[in-house]
């Protein structure tokens, strides 16, 4: 049995699999779908649960959803990336008018920034599953 270190000096460096890249993109697209692609059952449930939630808290608050066409600082840029990061989510929320236009209320602030923290949590499980399917990061 070849020790961790000896698997990695074992790699060709030359010699990429498409696999880690599928992982991130269906990762980046589907909340959790990621690690439920590298056999984390529980966490990639965990994580579609979490992220779905927050998606409909902030969907229920009444949350802008950042368009390109709104953009009229930094803040809305970092919004809009922010709101990416939800992948598949974002486009249910834009193509079916979901959410406010514009807040209003302090409450619908809230709930533009349950979607945004949201789409970073998504981000991050994206990169999370990509590190589980190259093998860097060791899933525990």
């Amino acid at each position: 049995m070849a020790t961790e270190a000896e698997q990695i000096a074992q790699r060709v460096p030359g010699e990429k699999s498409s696999f880690p890249a599928l992982v991130l993109l269906v990762g980046w697209l589907v909340p959790g779908a990621g690690h439920l692609m590298v056999g984390k059952w529980v966490r990639g449930l965990l994580l579609f649960v979490s992220i779905l939630g927050m998606y409909l808290i902030g969907l229920g608050l009444q949350g802008k959803i950042y368009s390109p066409g709104d953009i009229q600082g930094i803040l809305d840029i970092l919004n809009f990336v922010g709101q990416l990061g939800l992948g598949i989510l974002y486009a249910v929320a834009r193509v079916f008018n979901l959410g406010a236009s514009t807040v209003v209320t302090t409450v619908g602030d809230y709930g533009s920034k349950f979607l945004v923290v949201g789409g970073l949590l998504n981000l991050i499980s994206a990169v999370d599953a990509h590190s589980l399917a190259n093998g860097r990061k060791k899933g525990a």
